[in-house]
């Protein structure tokens, strides 16, 4: 099976990505739309929500901190998806080296170097009030995958460079 271009593997990842973004959106959507309409039961201090077509529900602390943080979460996550998506549906081109996975690629290092860290900040302090460490990880993580999504931007742009200048060379 090919990596790149139409019906291969590229093309693989992004239906799947494409298609978990869009149930995630879909769940927050009808999350919110839930905690809006009062669609939920409490019961000592936690929220029961049924999630419709599953049989399953979701249990957690009746605290706008909590819903705040799920809802952070959950819109990061989407973000992710929907970007490492447009990535797989760039590469599914026959030309790999194009401004679209340029762009996406950028915009994906923004996403894992500063949103995701303030992010992470943001809801561990002032949202939750948590004073340790415990999950470090999913930051270096971030950085991490931050930093590889930078070098295969620049990786990126260089090919595109010199495909442009292989293109116009006669």
């Amino acid at each position: 099976m090919k990596i790149f271009g139409p019906k291969s593997l590229s093309a693989f990842f992004y239906y799947i990505f494409r298609s978990i973004t869009i149930v995630l959106l879909a769940f927050l959507t009808y999350m919110e739309f839930a905690f809006i309409t009062d669609r939920f039961t409490i019961t000592d201090g936690r929220f029961n929500m049924k999630i419709p077509l599953t049989g399953s529900s979701i249990d957690g602390n009746y605290h706008s901190s909590d819903i705040l943080t799920i809802t952070l979460i959950l819109i990061f996550g989407i973000l992710l998806l929907y970007l490492l998506s447009n990535i797989f549906k760039a590469l599914k081109k026959t030309v790999i080296f194009n401004k679209g996975i340029i762009k996406n690629l950028k915009l994906l290092t923004i996403l894992n170097l500063i949103i995701g860290p303030v992010l992470y900040f943001l809801i561990h302090y002032p949202i939750m009030h948590k004073t340790e460490f415990r999950n470090i990880h999913n930051l270096i993580l971030l950085i991490i995958f931050g930093m590889i999504s930078l070098f295969l931007t620049y990786m990126f742009q260089k090919g595109f460079n010199v495909q442009s200048e292989n293109d116009l060379t006669i």
